[in-house]
């Protein structure tokens, strides 16, 4: 089921190429009328329809150009998203450049820096993004998220908080952030803003290592070691992040060793 933002940007886009789209089949009307009346006519009556229809066919040419560019922009950054949501990260960075080749504009520019910042581009990456919030002037919740999120997973969090905090105040990341800044009060040893933090989603099933990661930790500080352990059991696999891994190997090893 679609929400409210993604139903009003659905309908925005379709609207929006029905407009464009639309304009340029009354344009090209316009120009086949004018070279069908053309024969038909003479003098001063003659060199006026010449003149519209020239015009009128340029109009259409050059705009009917710029439209099919821009539509396939708009479709490679689209599949680019969905490739990236996916973990799809250099096919991704394929439909992004992709994006960019048939319609530069600061989205494509910020979501192509995004891709080659977690491609480990990380110089050119940030320029990238630094491009389009220039361009913009800000950046988008989606490139300030995942720039976030590269400054955090090098544990810079001085830069990260800033970035993080920023776009938390968009619906599709603010469980995401609550969750990161959870970890960072854990690690300052703030478990009651933990806490706080995480109170609203107290019913959401844990179903992520990060929720996990935050949840152990919670739960091993009220005496809960067997839940703890659980979970920690449940989510530290091999294949998680080295990030995440440090983290749960030594919330393991508090469990299983627990201060006298």
């Amino acid at each position: 089921m679609l929400d409210i933002e993604t139903y009003h940007g659905l309908i925005k886009v379709i609207l929006g190429e029905f407009a464009k789209y639309f304009f340029l089949l009354l344009l090209s009307i316009l120009s086949i009328r004018c070279w069908r009346h053309l024969p038909k006519t003479s003098g001063t009556h003659r060199r006026h329809f010449l003149l519209v229809g020239a015009a009128s066919t340029l109009a259409t040419v050059v705009i009917g150009y710029y439209s099919i560019c821009h539509s396939l922009g708009r479709l490679y950054s689209h599949y680019g998203l969905k490739a990236f949501t996916a973990g799809n990260i250099e096919p991704a960075g394929s439909l992004f450049q992709s994006s960019l080749r048939f319609w530069p504009n600061a989205d494509a520019i910020g979501q192509n820096g995004v891709c080659l910042l977690w491609l480990g581009q990380t110089n050119q990456g940030l320029a990238f993004i630094e491009r389009a919030r220039v361009l913009r002037g800000r950046n988008t919740p989606f490139e300030e998220y995942y720039k976030g999120l590269h400054f955090y997973f090098h544990e810079q969090f001085d830069q990260a908080v800033p970035l993080l905090e920023d776009c938390s105040r968009d619906p599709a990341y603010d469980w995401n952030v609550t969750k990161l800044f959870s970890v960072i009060n854990l690690e300052k040893n703030q478990p009651a803003e933990t806490r706080r933090l995480m109170a609203p989603f107290a019913q959401v099933p844990v179903e992520d290592y990060d929720h996990a990661y935050i949840a152990a930790a919670l739960d091993r500080l009220d005496g809960k070691t067997n839940d703890a352990k659980a979970l920690v059991d449940r989510f530290d696999t091999t294949n998680l992040p080295p990030f995440w891994k440090t983290r749960f190997d030594k919330l393991r090893s508090t469990i299983q060793n627990p201060a006298p």
